[in-house]
């Protein structure tokens, strides 16, 4: 089913050959099944069989039981029962074959509300989410600014501890929280803190690193980059920084996305990009800064011309990787170039390293129940493709997936 343009769904149907498709006989538990699905919504009611026995083969149609002809076209939406005689009619064996299918439609995201999860409520006023092994951790503080960690497991969701932090100031950054060589780092009053746990934190350093922005860990040696003196610095010890001697031009705010891959054209290079929200109340764009691992200095990407199509700078900005491309969603506009829309209506993709951000909607999009929302939120990506948001008002949580394809 593709969309016109003049926005009517239009369907076609096409024939699909299967005779490379893989079946796997089990004899042990007699099934034979497909081991890759085939795709959601394929018609199975009339199925071409092309079935080989050392034997008589006969099936069930209709609860009769009845001889198989080489081309018989079959219904296989549900299991159907096989049976393979010997030809002296001595022995038989029944085998249930199946034709299996994709179960949810690629082209929409599946959104799931993780009911009777113990997210502390009404507690963040910020918040951090980080996964680390098979724990999400989410970071955050109260309005008197008290700092907590609260985590699950990558598949539970329901269950979260929560714990005060110990050995932070006051006034901790938890926007500023990233994970390098399994271990928790955050900014507290320009000193930079550690911890093994998230909940108990320690002194490092005192640097003048003013910003942690990202931990490149694709590369042959991990790094972290932040910002020390007004240039971009970076450190492979969290103790020493090294500036690159490059000026950060720009009012840079938070860092709220980062996405790092090989090139296509060469394995061995890596384009790392992350975006920030930009500090000057009037901008229209977030700010996307990238850089080879080849390179020494970053580079700003700039919308060109009359390019519309800029990360918009939406309130609470969250930018997640997924699935090779880079998405944006988040509050209400902030006067971004793109047309205002309410908060968590649209999903914005890029699929150009970050140049332009377009509202596509057969991409990854955002639960009806998210729209219009004021919460402060966290989201994360686990390993397993779900998305996460974790909700500060509200206390709910969700996970999303898309299985959508270019």
């Amino acid at each position: 089913t593709i969309t016109l343009e003049s926005g009517k769904d239009s369907t076609y149907t096409t024939v699909m050959a299967t005779s490379k498709l893989k079946f796997i006989i089990d004899h042990a538990n007699g099934l034979v099944y497909n081991s890759d699905s085939i795709a959601y919504g394929t018609n199975v009611k009339g199925v071409v069989a092309s079935i080989g026995a050392d034997g008589y083969v006969s099936y069930y149609k209709d609860g009769e039981k009845v001889g198989y002809s080489e081309g018989d076209t079959i219904d296989f939406t549900h299991p159907v029962k096989f049976v393979v005689t010997s030809y002296d009619e001595q022995y038989s064996r029944e085998y249930l074959i199946s034709v299996l299918r994709h179960q949810v439609d690629p082209k929409v995201t599946h959104w799931q509300k993780m009911e009777g999860a113990t997210f502390p409520e009404n507690l963040f006023t910020e918040q951090k989410a980080v996964v680390k092994g098979e724990q999400i951790f989410v970071f955050g503080t109260d309005k008197q600014g008290r700092g907590y960690t609260t985590s699950t497991a990558v598949n539970d969701g329901i269950q979260w501890v929560t714990t005060e932090w110990y050995g932070l100031p006051h006034m901790a950054d938890c926007s500023s929280v990233i994970l390098f060589d399994e271990t928790f780092y955050m900014l507290g009053e320009g000193i930079l803190y550690q911890s093994a746990d998230g909940v108990n934190w320690e002194a490092v350093s005192t640097d003048n690193v003013l910003t942690l922005l990202l931990a490149v860990t694709a590369e042959d040696s991990p790094m972290v980059w932040g910002i020390s003196n007004g240039t971009f610095a970076s450190s492979a010890d969290m103790v020493k920084w090294n500036s690159n001697e490059q000026s950060v031009n720009g009012a840079l705010g938070r860092c709220v996305g980062v996405f790092s891959q090989p090139l296509r054209t060469n394995q061995n290079i890596n384009r790392t990009l992350f975006v920030t929200t930009s500090a000057l109340p009037n901008d229209t764009c977030a700010q996307v800064w990238s850089k080879l691992s080849t390179e020494n200095e970053w580079t700003q990407v700039q919308p060109v011309g009359t390019n519309v199509y800029g990360c918009p700078n939406l309130e609470g900005l969250a930018v997640i990787s997924y699935r090779g491309k880079m998405y944006a969603f988040g509050g209400k506009s902030m006067g971004n170039r793109q047309l205002p829309l309410e908060a968590f209506s649209a999903c914005y993709e890029s699929r150009d390293n970050g140049v332009t951000w377009r509202e596509r909607e057969d991409a990854f999009s955002m639960h009806h129940s998210f729209v219009g929302r004021k919460d402060t939120f966290s989201t994360i990506v686990t390993d397993n493709q779900y998305v996460w948001i974790m909700w500060s008002k509200s206390g709910q949580v969700w996970r999303g997936t898309w299985y959508g394809n270019d």
